[in-house]
């Protein structure tokens, strides 16, 4: 592998939690200039790291000026499902003509290859998310492939939402922690394989990343819809309230009771929880290509595009 050389000047260590704010700082920088807006905040930084187990001191790495000015990170992380390349990895475009991706994108795949040699059971794989067009076209530059494409869509609550109308025989409320989790799992098991044709997680890797591994999961927002005494459908819901807002992050259905207005029941909840509790500005992500009507489900609602973010992978 050839080395990369970078100015003697500069700093380059391991990240500390001291470097979140930089982090975010640095990516919302990237963010806001392509597309005028960020979402990320300190606290995603500090959710990924403490959620996936990142251990900084031997995988992660930033790159500082002689100022102390924060010109690069990336990390590294064994999920279980792969390897996870940080999101938040990015480098200053005013210093595009050094060699700063070349040398971090580097880094991570040694440090993927020092996980994967630990670890025979661990997919094969470094994967990561592009939430602006030039992290995507940096990451294919390195070796990773677009594995899917979501549209990140978006409604801001200017006014109090239009209340969720009552349907017959269906009653929507918060799930009962401790004893729905697994009727839970079951709806969005039997849903999400519709949208890309692939088997669901495992139950235990769900429950770890929804209950265990997301400081801004929301328990009291997992609204479920029941009929018959079964759930048959969900919303499962996060919170940023430091920014005022709200991402949905799950919604599921069972095949028997789509197209009947649960689904939008369900999001107008939760669109109107959000909204009493102050936050405005909400959105979530849905597949490029879903074929189940959760598009024109979710303009509906008033959503509109706002992004695209794409799955990317690279294999080893």
């Amino acid at each position: 592998m050839t080395a990369i050389t970078l100015p003697t000047d500069l700093i380059i260590r391991a990240a500390t939690r001291d470097d979140a704010q930089a982090i975010i700082d640095l990516y919302a920088k990237v963010e806001l200039a392509e597309t005028g807006q960020s979402d990320n905040t300190v606290s995603d930084v500090y959710e990924l790291w403490d959620g996936e187990k990142l251990d900084l001191a031997n995988n992660s790495c930033a790159i500082f000026t002689a100022s102390g000015e924060l010109i690069g990170y990336t990390g590294v992380a064994n999920t279980g499902r792969g390897v996870l390349l940080d999101v938040h990895t990015q480098v200053h475009p005013a210093y595009a003509e050094l060699p700063l991706a070349d040398f971090l994108l580097q880094f991570a795949d040694e440090r993927t290859r020092v996980l994967l040699a630990a670890d025979d059971k661990l997919p094969r794989r470094l994967y990561t998310w592009g939430f602006t067009q030039s992290n995507t076209a940096l990451f294919i530059q390195h070796g990773f492939t677009i594995e899917n494409s979501d549209y990140r869509m978006e409604v801001i609550l200017e006014t109090e939402p239009q209340q969720p109308q009552p349907l017959p025989g269906i009653t929507v409320r918060p799930f009962i922690p401790g004893k729905e989790e697994r009727a839970v799992y079951d709806v969005i098991a039997e849903a999400f394989p519709d949208i890309d044709g692939k088997p669901y997680r495992p139950y235990e890797d769900w429950y770890e990343k929804v209950f265990e591994k997301t400081a801004s999961f929301e328990p009291s927002m997992l609204y479920v819809a029941v009929a018959e005494d079964q759930i048959v459908g969900v919303t499962i819901c996060r919170v940023y309230p430091d920014n005022g807002e709200g991402f949905i992050w799950q919604v599921g259905m069972r095949r028997a009771w789509r197209k009947r207005g649960i689904a939008n029941q369900l999001l107008r909840t939760a669109l109107t929880t959000y909204y009493q509790r102050g936050m405005k500005r909400i959105m979530l992500d849905v597949d490029a290509n879903n074929a189940t009507g959760a598009h024109q489900l979710y303009a509906s609602i008033g959503m509109h595009k706002q992004s695209q973010v794409d799955s990317l992978v690279k294999t080893f």
